[in-house]
Parts: structure tokens; sequence; C-alpha cells
């Protein structure tokens, strides 16, 4: 699932760190990455939000010992 444009990106990188310092996501990582946004949230970033944490919650990063 790749990100189209900067909001996205941005989504992405938050998300994927929490999936890496938490080792585990769930869905409140949704207050918590839109509290460290700088950008007001569009209807388009929140969808893409909630689709990105679900496919990340089924495509876990895998470490590098994995």
């Amino acid at each position: 699932m790749e990100p189209s444009n900067d909001h996205e990106r941005e989504l992405v990188r938050l998300i994927d760190e929490r999936a890496i310092s938490l080792g585990k996501l769930d869905y409140t990582a949704v207050p918590a990455v839109t509290v460290q946004l700088k950008f007001m949230m569009t209807r388009s970033d929140s969808e893409f939000l909630i689709a990105y944490l679900h496919w990340r919650m089924n495509n876990p990063i895998q470490n590098a010992e994995g």
C-alpha cells in the first residue's frame, strides 16, 4: 500500500514508527497518530489512515532478525 501525497507519507511514517516502537498495532494508534500531525486531516486523509492501519496490522513490519 503506497502513499500518494505528502499527507499520506506522513501518516505512513507515524504508523510505521508506532509499529516498530510498540511491536504491534491496534486502533488506539488512530488518536495517537492524529495528535502528532502538523496538518488538518481531510476526509481522504482519514480514510487513508484507517486503510493503512488496517493494512499494516495485517502486514507487520519484519525486523532485521526475522
